[in-house]
């Protein structure tokens, strides 16, 4: 049986109870698995006995957060549907994802974009411009269109559960917004590996042409829930791609550290 503990938080005053602590941290693991996990991997993975473990998932499963199926495996549940619509219809900005955002178009002077997955799509959540930016005409808030031409829509189709990227795959429609579009399935996928390779993504004029755009994940728990995208006009970008890029990496980590922090 699971007790109970409260502990200090030391970051903000207030307190923490473990056993919700624990139970979080579960269902997020389970939650980033997608063929689900065992009650021993998740005792090895939490430093936890076996049957505590296993009281703690048949919790999870009685409360509709998780479901366990014949081969003993531990997945979302269908109640976990709940926060995830409740999340994605508010397409509000966590604060120190905006905080993070202006100061990464601050220190760059380019146009700053975050970008997440809400309702299904991948879609423009907030953009902050900078002293010497360039807007991209028609990327505003709220944008899910040309995914297979924009970096953050490729960045994070190439991090999406293999399930939800086959149905956007299966219904992309490869228009040649620019010349330099990228136009077929196959091509695409091979630049979705490259991106999970390096764990950055372009856009190469594929969107507007003259502006290049980079992108690189937020991560929450070991998954990528978000990305922070950078766009420059071309002949600029050239001469200060390794400047924007190191400036986008260090920033993106830094809120993805946060986040795991106060997880």
């Amino acid at each position: 049986m699971i007790t109970k503990k409260v502990e200090p938080d030391t970051r903000d005053g207030g307190t923490r109870i473990q056993s919700v602590s624990r139970a979080a941290r579960v269902l997020l693991a389970v939650a980033a698995n997608d063929e689900g996990l065992t009650v021993k991997e998740v005792a090895s993975h939490f430093n936890l006995s076996t049957p505590t473990a296993y009281h703690l998932l048949n919790t999870l499963v009685y409360e509709g957060l998780l479901h366990k199926d014949e081969r003993k495996h531990y997945s979302l549940g269908p109640r976990a549907s709940i926060l995830s619509d409740a999340y994605n219809r508010r397409n509000v900005v966590p604060f120190n994802y905006g905080t993070a955002l202006r100061d990464l178009a601050d220190e760059t002077g380019e146009t700053a974009y975050l970008s997440a997955w809400r309702n299904g799509a991948i879609s423009v959540l907030a953009s902050v411009e900078g002293s010497h930016a360039v807007r991209v005409a028609g990327l505003t808030t709220g944008y899910t269109d040309n995914i297979h031409a924009r970096a953050s829509g490729k960045l994070l189709l190439a991090f999406a559960p293999p399930a939800l990227r086959e149905s956007l795959l299966q219904n992309t429609v490869f228009t040649s917004v620019t010349p330099h579009t990228i136009v077929s399935r196959a091509a695409l996928e091979r630049e979705l590996e490259q991106i999970r390779a390096e764990d950055l993504a372009r856009d190469r004029q594929e969107f507007r042409e003259g502006v290049e755009c980079i992108s690189a994940p937020i991560r929450e728990n070991g998954m990528v829930v978000a990305c922070f995208t950078l766009s420059c006009p071309a002949e600029r970008f050239t001469g200060r791609q390794e400047q924007i890029t190191q400036a986008l990496v260090r920033s993106t980590q830094l809120v993805s550290e946060t986040r795991q922090a106060s997880a």
